[in-house]
């Protein structure tokens, strides 16, 4: 299962704080306000309520009267949700809010101490739930208390509270949309580098740089110093790889051409068969030689990056080799590669798979071969074509096979074909044979393109 990004994991990590932190900021503010509108109520009753006390008084009569009218212009309109009452001890209703009209504000029965204030829920004449403020005082020549009640339609607070409540909601949402796209912008930001590294081994990978170069964050740069060792020590391994193999090919060079000597005076002698057998096995030995030191090469070449090798470039002496080698027979040998074309490989392994399918080609000529490079989906394809006899589809995959020769009259070890399929899977390719247009075989070679 492929984990998420961690571009993804740190926007995802971001958004969640930033969702829960702007919840309970909203839980909060709403609170607050809530909080300070109930103030803002209690501090507007107390003021009405002693408006109400400082402007009640007694008549000439005897009745209660209001000295000026109240303030709030809400208590003139009938079920307007703001209103007042005047209620004596006994429950009798004195005076009363316009606002009022023809009902009353039921208190419930209470007893309050000078100053008190006392805070009820009642139902209003509308049917709607009222807050009350009650005080009860005493008039100068009059007996008995007062019960002094001013009171508000508490959906008018419920309102407000869903309105700021919605606002607020609008408010936050746009907030944390900016704050998530802001989040987006740092995420990119901090995790560029990261991108530019993914480059930059893409690079060495491809062959287009052969270390990781330029500055990076100190988080990062560790790692970078780290991959660059591991290159290092890469490089230093093939290189004793190729040491070894080149001492390899040195230290058995002296004894084949000790060999090689023998045969001359084996021939010399007169012992020619004897020559002959003892040259066939010089190059079925030096044969071998080359194929393991190839297979050897190759193996290190494939970890390093970095290597790249000119498809036109080597194509082009392989085929005035094979034009001197074979002008007795007249064979032609025609080119046809795009010099932008890169081999993502080693320049002897190239040399040496392109060398056997072009020698195995004009081995089996009539008269021309012909080679093609190009670039499909993503891979280097090269293609040698001969006009020869072909080879049947049941006989194809035969050749592949360490030392086996279909044409047992020629000379050589069986060994071009199978070195060239061995090297080519090395580096991640393969070679197929088909039906060639010029009437012969084709031998076509996928390999990594740089």
């Amino acid at each position: 299962m492929r984990a998420p990004s961690l571009a993804l994991r740190l926007f995802a990590g971001a958004v969640l704080w930033i969702a829960a932190a702007l919840l309970a900021a909203g839980f909060v503010l709403t609170g607050i306000f809530r909080d300070h509108l109930q103030d803002q109520f209690t501090r507007r009753v107390e003021a009405t309520l002693d408006q109400l006390a400082a402007n009640l008084e007694t008549g000439p009569e005897g009745k209660l009267r209001l000295t000026s009218p109240l303030s709030a212009p809400r208590f003139d309109t009938p079920y307007s949700g703001l209103y007042w009452q005047v209620e004596a001890a006994d429950g009798t209703i004195r005076m009363r809010s316009r606002s009022l009209w023809d009902k009353a504000l039921d208190l419930p029965a209470d007893t309050l101490l000078d100053g008190e204030l006392h805070r009820h829920r009642l139902t209003g004449p509308d049917g709607e739930p009222v807050v009350a403020y009650e005080r009860s005082v005493t008039l100068p020549g009059r007996d008995g208390r007062l019960r002094l009640a001013v009171g508000e339609n508490a959906a008018v607070m419920r309102r407000a509270v869903a309105d700021f409540r919605t606002t607020l909601t609008l408010s936050l949402a746009v907030l944390g949309v900016g704050l998530a796209a802001a989040a987006a912008l740092q995420v990119a930001g901090g995790l560029r580098p990261l991108g530019r590294l993914r480059r930059d081994l893409t690079a060495v990978r491809e062959g287009r740089a052969s270390r990781l170069a330029g500055s990076y964050p100190p988080e990062i740069a560790p790692l970078v110093s780290d991959l660059n060792a591991v290159l290092d020590e890469n490089e230093r391994i093939v290189e004793r790889a190729r040491t070894q193999a080149g001492n390899l090919a040195h230290g058995l060079k002296t004894p084949l051409a000790v060999l090689g000597n023998e045969a001359q005076q084996l021939d010399a002698g007169g012992r020619t068969a004897e020559a002959q057998r003892l040259r066939e096995q010089l190059r079925l030995m030096q044969r071998h030689v080359d194929y393991h030191l190839a297979r050897a090469r190759a193996a290190a070449a494939t970890q390093v990056p970095g290597v790249r090798t000119p498809v036109a470039g080597r194509l082009q002496p392989l085929a005035r080799t094979m034009r001197t080698i074979y002008a007795e027979r007249g064979i032609t040998v025609a080119v046809d590669a795009p010099p932008e074309l890169v081999f993502r490989g080693e320049q002897q392994d190239l040399d040496e798979m392109l060398g056997n399918l072009l020698d195995n080609a004009c081995k089996h000529a009539h008269a021309r071969v012909r080679v093609q490079a190009a670039a499909e989906d993503g891979r280097l394809v090269i293609r040698v074509d001969d006009d020869g006899p072909g080879l049947p589809p049941d006989q194809r995959d035969a050749v592949f096979d360490r030392g086996r020769r279909l044409d047992e009259q020629g000379s050589g070890s069986g060994l071009g074909l199978t070195i060239v399929a061995e090297l080519a899977e090395l580096y991640g390719g393969a070679i197929r044979l088909t039906d060639a247009p010029l009437g012969g075989m084709r031998a076509e070679l996928s390999l990594p393109r740089a």
